[in-house]
């Protein structure tokens, strides 16, 4: 009688222990919310965005915007990719000479405002971000206290809101054939 609550008490046990080990391989798998942009899976953290202020922009083109709140735009901004480094992406804001103020322009992830790479300057400020290969990426240009603002939400399309998911990790084969036997 003891050998069978034994072993029923082992097999208890080890199902116990396979659930904790599929709630655990499960657990480790979160998916996002869905987002617009993005390639789905699981939400990781972006790279640090790299970068900081450079005297003018080079590379192509992406997009060139201006505020519309006057006939005579106060206030335009830049955005040029490295054709040869998809990752390197710049931004430059130039203010109408007519209009006062300090110009501040910002690069960062669409994903996460919290990082990004910001320059001011009188009448231009330049900025410039590297390794941020495929991950969407926007652009703000303002005149500090003015409250004109122009924003370029997507510099380059088509882009990833987070990184691509973790592949998850199949469970080992049992290695014992009475295990196998047993069905755990």
């Amino acid at each position: 009688m003891a050998d069978d609550s034994t072993d029923s008490l082992f097999g208890i046990i080890l199902f116990i222990l396979f659930l904790a080990l599929l709630g655990y391989a499960a657990g480790g798998i979160s998916s996002s919310p869905s987002t617009a942009g993005t390639t789905g899976g699981t939400s990781q953290s972006l790279p640090p965005l790299a970068g900081g202020s450079v005297a003018s922009c080079t590379g192509t083109l992406k997009s060139d915007e201006s505020d519309s709140s006057t006939s005579a735009p106060s206030l335009n901004l830049k955005v040029y990719v490295d054709p040869m480094d998809p990752g390197r992406k710049c931004a430059t804001a130039t203010r109408n000479s007519t209009i006062t103020g300090t110009v501040k322009v910002t690069l960062a992830y669409a994903a996460d405002k919290t990082q990004r790479v910001s320059n001011t300057g009188n009448q231009t400020a330049s900025v410039q971000v590297n390794g941020t290969d495929n991950f969407c990426v926007s652009a703000v240009a303002e005149i500090i206290g003015m409250g004109i603002k122009v924003t370029i939400p997507k510099v380059v399309e088509p882009c990833m809101m987070t990184v691509p998911a973790m592949q998850s990790t199949p469970m080992p084969a049992a290695t014992d054939t009475e295990d196998r036997e047993d069905g755990y």
